[in-house]
């Protein structure tokens, strides 16, 4: 089985300098899905050589979009410490930086841990009272979703609230370039509450990776379940918060983005 980051393809043209093409199979109308964006600029700080633990956070800007051709990752170490490194990605097409991110990564240690967030319920992936929908463009046809009704039944008074079991539908394994890629999957807020499908653009968006590595390798191709809200829309702009649990109950990780629409 081939984890995610494998279908992420880039080269290395020099010190700190990455290149690789716009993957079109996750095309977005008008660009690139943040979410492939996002999972690039973390690879290209992951392949940087040297140890630095595993990623904590991502957070990431699109300044612009990404369109299909040439893409190029430019990455700089800002600090690295005994258990954190501290790190700056940019990529760019045509001189023009199309997004930017900072990424953390950390040694990690045995200490007391827990979980105060709660596992939502959930009847399991292939339940028939599930609901299947894929968003209709090129990267939706990438990854499979199962919905809960209660969670899809627009109106104005019902919460923005999504709660859905997804995977990627060619079976690639989970790994951290696979949760930046989900960490922005999610619906519109706004069509939760208008009941019509819109497009939307993450403007920024944070990813914290929790999970630990044997529990990223327990998940392998299966799937997981992300569990999204938004608090606030207004004056054209949303934000969501969402947490990602593998279906034996850990959180993998959690994001927060600000998404800009068009009615």
């Amino acid at each position: 089985m081939n984890l995610f980051s494998s279908a992420v393809k880039l080269f290395p043209v020099g010190e700190n300098l990455w290149t690789g093409s716009a993957d079109p199979d996750y095309a977005h109308p008008g660009g690139r899905f943040g979410g492939w964006t996002a999972a690039a600029l973390l690879k290209a700080a992951m392949e940087e050589p040297g140890e630095r633990g595993d990623p904590l956070s991502l957070t990431v800007l699109f300044t612009d979009a990404v369109n299909d051709g040439p893409i190029f990752v430019s990455t700089r170490l800002l600090r690295a410490g005994a258990r954190l490194q501290f790190w700056r990605a940019e990529l760019s097409q045509g001189e023009k930086v199309r997004a930017h991110a900072q990424i953390t990564f950390g040694a990690r240690r045995e200490t007391k841990g827990f979980t105060d967030a709660i596992l939502p319920e959930m009847p399991e992936p292939n339940d028939p009272s599930l609901l299947a929908f894929s968003p209709p463009t090129k990267f939706g046809q990438q990854l499979q979703a199962r919905w809960s009704p209660s969670t899809m039944s627009p109106g104005a008074s019902a919460p923005a609230r999504s709660l859905f079991w997804s995977r990627h539908k060619w079976g690639f394994g989970m790994d951290h370039l696979l949760l930046a890629l989900l960490a922005d999957y999610a619906p519109p807020r706004v069509a939760m509450k208008r009941g019509v499908f819109l497009m939307s653009s993450t403007v920024s968006m944070n990813v914290y990776f929790h999970a630990k590595p044997d529990e990223l390798a327990s998940v392998g191709d299966d799937w997981v379940l992300s569990e999204v809200e938004c608090r606030r829309c207004e004056g054209g702009y949303f934000d969501h918060e969402l947490k990602v649990w593998s279906r034996s109950g850990a959180l993998l990780a959690t994001s927060e983005q600000v998404a800009a629409f068009r009615d």
